[in-house]
């Protein structure tokens, strides 16, 4: 083989390189998808795995009532259905992606949490024959890859809710756009101008227990989840806060009182991926609530008989 056939020592770095790298995001995907599987109990989900099909109807009806197409029609002979509103099936289908793509950051930063804690505490864990200190650069790179999983986790979660906002604006307000008003916004506006038009929204325990999440400052309520999302976005990164970092930590939370700061104080990894799960429980938990809301704005549902 001549040099010009042959591959330069970068090319063949190069080249080794992007072959570890299909591996690493092969290998990520399996380990994720078994580690899913044996830990799925943990995380929860807003469809049933068997209930004969009764979320599906009634994911049906929800769409049909905000206008969507019904099921099937009725037509006459050679005549065509009308023109199908798309927006609630795809505003819908959107707010499952989201709790999917919320679930598996769960899903990964417990997956990163226990993998980060088996390292640190099993020493032989790692070779360490060629070189020496190679076990301590992995198990930070490892702590440091949790933390940036939870951080993808607490936005997803925070994303998720909007979602359900952009639902709620269309079913109460039949706003299509929604590019500023997030969920608090929507559900202060259905607060203040559906509640007290509708005894049947007020009375709703749906609505109360939807409501009572969105003003709640406990760590499952929405207020603390957008705080901790809002400070990782807009203020500094999670990290674990040891003893010597005190300084450091008080100069980051000191726009917050003390109350708040210690409310939103980076905890140990276990405890934060229990307060991740936490919040994911809750929005599973409301799913069905939201539907009930849904449910009792006015229908846009149309008949499906044509004449």
């Amino acid at each position: 083989m001549t040099k010009r056939e042959g591959k330069s020592p970068d090319e063949e770095r190069l080249a080794t390189v992007l072959a570890s790298a299909v591996s690493f995001v092969k290998n990520e995907t399996v380990v994720l998808a078994r580690y899913e599987v044996f830990r799925g109990d943990k995380f929860a989900t807003i469809w049933p795995n068997d209930d004969g099909g009764e979320f599906d109807k009634r994911m049906n009806r929800v769409v049909e009532h905000l206008g969507g197409p019904p099921e099937a029609y009725l037509l006459l002979k050679n005549q065509e259905p009308p023109p199908a509103d798309n927006y609630p099936e795809a505003a819908m289908r959107e707010v499952f992606a989201v709790f999917t793509r919320a679930r598996k950051s769960v899903v990964r930063a417990d997956l990163f949490m226990a993998g980060s804690s088996m390292l640190a505490e099993q020493s032989k864990a790692v070779d360490q024959s060629e070189n020496q200190g190679t076990e301590a650069l992995f198990v930070n790179e490892a702590r440091n890859a949790f933390w940036e999983h939870a951080e993808a986790a607490y936005i997803r979660l925070s994303s998720f809710w909007d979602r359900i906002g952009q639902v709620l604006d269309f079913a109460f307000f039949n706003i299509r756009k929604f590019d500023q008003n997030g969920f608090t916004a929507v559900m202060d506006r259905i607060h203040s101008n559906a509640v007290p038009m509708d005894d049947r929204l007020s009375s709703s325990v749906g609505w109360k227990r939807l409501r009572s999440f969105q003003v709640s400052e406990k760590e499952d309520g929405l207020k603390w989840l957008l705080r901790r999302r809002n400070l990782v976005v807009h203020s500094l990164h999670l990290h674990p806060v040891e003893t010597d970092d005190e300084g450091m930590f008080t100069s980051q939370f000191n726009h917050l009182d003390t109350a708040h700061r210690e409310k939103m104080r980076p905890r140990e990894p276990g405890e934060e991926v229990a307060l991740l799960t936490g919040q994911l429980d809750k929005a599973a938990a409301l799913f069905k609530d939201f539907l009930a809301v849904v449910e009792c704005a006015p229908s846009r549902k149309r008949d499906n008989v044509l004449y």
